[in-house]
């Protein structure tokens, strides 16, 4: 399953209404599901995308004139030193003079919009070519898993980690967004995971990038994940586990 999370930052309520409308649109016609959060203050929007735990499935659309102290291009370039350059960036404005200061400020930006110029086929040709780049980019790098009717799509750096679940003869796979039964095994999984996960237990497997920390309990270790979630790890695979935290 394919879940975007759009990002809009504009200081016109006007222009967030008309941009979320044909955002929303354009995803709903391709059948896919996005989160849509708009904001038109600066410090907001900032602080949401400090919240998330991924950026890869992140589009942000940006004003530049933002009518606050930081503009749009400040606003673009804290966003690059939060995610990494790994969500993509549209910037809808009247201010075309500024498109060099785009590419000035290095924000690896897919679209330049024109407010004054079509803006709602701009914005739909824009959103296509993101979701061809997005879905390609899947794609490539995700698991696949079917269960019963559907087809999930699932990026290795969103599973937090991998658990057998003994009573159904099933595995549990923990995302940051959900949880999903599959009838696999560990080992059958696990062929096709790469070495950012690591076995703790004959019957978890964990994302090393959702270790938090670790904890000793009455003479136990376990790993604190994303979440909160905790699960034990084996006596013989302590080392290893203290090694990945440390590194």
């Amino acid at each position: 399953m394919i879940f975007l999370n759009i990002i809009i930052c504009e200081d016109n309520k006007e222009y967030i209404e008309k941009i979320s409308k044909i955002t929303k649109t354009v995803f709903e016609d391709r059948s896919l599901e996005c989160n849509i959060k708009a904001f038109n203050i600066y410090e907001e929007a900032i602080n949401y995308i400090k919240s998330l735990n991924s950026y890869e499935d992140c589009l942000y659309i940006l004003d530049i004139d933002l009518k606050q102290e930081k503009n749009g291009l400040s606003l673009g370039r804290e966003i690059r030193n939060i995610d990494e350059y790994k969500g993509e960036m549209i910037y809808v404005t009247s201010y075309v003079h500024q498109m060099q200061s785009v590419f000035k400020y290095k924000l690896k930006i897919l679209d330049f919009i024109d407010k004054g110029y079509d803006i709602e086929n701009s914005i739909k040709e824009a959103l296509n070519v993101y979701i061809k780049i997005y879905k390609d980019k899947i794609e490539n790098e995700s698991l696949i898993f079917k269960v019963g009717g559907n087809v999930f799509i699932i990026k290795p750096s969103d599973i937090i980690c991998i658990e057998t679940d003994k009573s159904k003869k099933k595995i549990i796979i923990y995302t940051i967004k959900n949880e999903i039964s599959v009838n696999l095994t560990l080992k059958e999984v696990q062929k096709d995971l790469s070495n950012q996960f690591v076995q703790i237990h004959r019957s978890i497997i964990v994302n090393k990038e959702h270790i938090k920390m670790i904890e000793d309990i009455n003479g136990d270790l376990y790993v604190v994940l994303t979440g909160g979630m905790k699960e034990i790890v084996s006596k013989r695979r302590e080392k290893e586990i203290r090694a990945c935290v440390i590194q």
